[in-house]
């Protein structure tokens, strides 16, 4: 049997906060955190409170697998700066480990760079250390709408659209800059392996009437969505404007994509497991392959 091109597992799948209910969860309680597996490239996309438990794991994992004297190498990937995205960073275990190194990438929102926002967060009166005190090696790669990022056996390079393939890729990430989540917007990421297996992860983001013409694209015939659904259309006449969506944009926008499976995703902390129940249950009245995503769900193509 061959190996699958590219695992995925989600180790965070709540926005705004990690839920504080108190109450045991079978969602999970943790904010924003996927870690997709290609090849020997390890890419963690943002940095919610799910990113502290994966980089535990992380580190059991490269001991055993990789040896203490190898250099361990991430890549992690951002789709904007809020600080549901952001908050597990400063405890992100491979940020302790002077073998580490690690490549940030993402866009440049509002007036900022990635590098600039990273080093303000882990920095006094914030945080007892500074970014430069810590013993990894990092490297930081802003991106744009027209990259497109070619993965290798081990390795990568930042392209744009209008360059060839490079030979020997095995996956590529393709960008969208999205405009519907203030301040600034966030980044959609397509992650397609050379077979042609595709996942397309969209969160924080507001619908329009009819669909985002430009995600359904972007999305088009996905095996795998990630789309925000942070309220039920009677929290969205509430919180209009804050950039999410309600489970009913979510299937339309897969639906019209004609995606294979749809993961709602950014659960508002305050939804509990019976919430998040009906929830998924008055989706797949919509689209029958809509599913809650939930901490520990694991994917591969």
């Amino acid at each position: 049997m061959s190996q699958p091109e590219m695992r995925l597992r989600i180790y965070g799948a709540r926005g705004s906060y990690a839920s504080t209910s108190g109450k045991a969860s079978s969602i999970g309680v943790n904010t924003t955190c996927l870690r997709v597996d290609i090849g020997k490239n390890i890419l963690i996309f943002d940095a919610g409170s799910g990113i502290i438990p994966l980089g535990n794991d992380l580190i059991q994992e490269l001991k055993q697998e990789r040896g203490e004297e190898a250099r361990w190498k991430v890549h992690l990937l951002f789709t904007h700066m809020h600080i549901d995205h952001l908050v597990g960073f400063p405890y992100f275990s491979m940020l302790y480990v002077p073998r580490a190194i690690i490549h940030f990438i993402g866009p440049r929102i509002l007036d900022y760079d990635l590098k600039e926002v990273l080093h303000a967060f882990v920095h006094p009166p914030f945080f007892p250390v500074s970014l430069d005190d810590l013993p990894f090696e990092g490297h930081f790669h802003q991106i744009a709408e027209r990259n497109v990022i070619y993965f290798y056996e081990d390795g990568f390079h930042i392209a744009t659209i209008l360059d060839a393939p490079p030979e020997g890729w095995q996956a590529r990430i393709s960008c969208m800059r999205n405009y519907l989540h203030p301040k600034g917007g966030t980044f959609f990421y397509r992650i397609e392996t050379r077979a042609g297996r595709k996942v397309v992860f969209a969160s924080d983001t507001e619908g329009f009437i009819g669909g985002d013409q430009r995600l359904i694209e972007f999305a088009r015939n996905a095996d795998l969505l990630f789309h925000d659904a942070q309220y039920v259309p009677s929290e969205y006449q509430m919180f209009q404007g804050f950039g999410h969506s309600t489970y009913e944009m979510a299937c339309e926008i897969a639906q019209k994509a004609g995606v294979q499976k749809l993961l709602l995703f950014h659960h508002d902390p305050n939804h509990d497991d019976a919430a998040l129940k009906e929830i998924e249950q008055k989706a797949q009245k919509l689209f029958p392959r809509a599913f809650v995503a939930s901490e520990s769900m694991q994917f591969e193509f």
